[in-house]
């Protein structure tokens, strides 16, 4: 007969992985994009950064197709897709409207859909709000693609933005000849502008989210995983008191 210190250690074990599950505290198999920044509290407002691991000309006259362009990227990993938020190119272009990066992306204004930018470590802030966003440098190195990983140091960007954030003279726009260029390893204005290149080049271009507000909602898979959890402790209780001796 099985004794009680085998049925209490298999208890403990299947506790301890029951609560490793819910919390996620095993580690992952791969990185994965962290869509709600550590140390934020329900209610609490952000926007997240990424940099796209894809690369595109900049060939288009026309701000949609950029974000329509790093929308695809977002939308390529279930964790940013289920966040349910509209995407958008940090860019400007020649023609089209809007021409410049920040009413693009809605950050033209302080105070208005303003909250804190990160990246997808769960840990980086790049920018503390708007204002910070546009007032010449950012507080880290834009440089994590959309499925979490860093990407290469040195890695050219479209954006044919000035630093702060409206579009740059006429011929370096996306869409013109020339447009500029920023870089990922670097948070002074050159993350935005440190060059050029002919428009039929193709780099990455970096996406910013919508407002995101912190939620309490547990995932579905939390979920799931919790109601296993507890279907295991009760059928390991019934095995302990079914080997209890007389």
């Amino acid at each position: 007969m099985q004794s009680i210190k085998s049925v209490a250690v298999g208890l403990y074990l299947g506790i301890a992985a029951i609560v490793l599950a819910v919390i996620g505290v095993a580690s992952p198999a791969h990185a994965v994009p962290i869509t709600t920044p550590a140390g934020l509290s329900p209610g609490d407002q952000y926007r997240l950064a990424f940099v796209t691991s894809t690369s595109r000309d900049a060939t288009s006259i026309f701000i949609s197709v950029y974000n329509t362009f790093v929308t695809t990227a977002a939308n390529s990993q279930p964790d940013l897709l289920a966040l349910g938020v509209k995407w958008r190119a940090i860019a400007s272009v020649f023609a089209g409207a809007p021409h410049d990066a920040r009413d693009n992306t809605g950050t033209r204004f302080p105070g208005l859909n303003d909250a804190p930018i990160y990246l997808l470590d769960g840990i980086t802030k790049i920018a503390d709000g708007n204002l910070d966003l546009w007032d010449g440098t950012i507080d880290a190195p834009l440089n994590i693609f959309e499925d979490g990983t860093l990407a290469p140091s040195r890695l050219s960007v479209w954006s044919g933005t000035l630093p702060d954030g409206t579009s740059q003279p006429l011929g370096f726009n996306l869409g013109d000849a020339t447009p500029v260029l920023g870089r990922t390893d670097v948070f002074s204005d050159f993350w935005i502008q440190l060059g050029t290149a002919p428009k039929t080049g193709e780099f990455s271009l970096y996406a910013l989210s919508d407002v995101i507000t912190v939620v309490t909602v547990p995932s579905p898979g939390a979920l799931i995983l919790f109601g296993s959890g507890l279907a295991c402790l009760a059928a390991l209780r019934r095995r302990n008191r079914s080997v209890r001796p007389a």
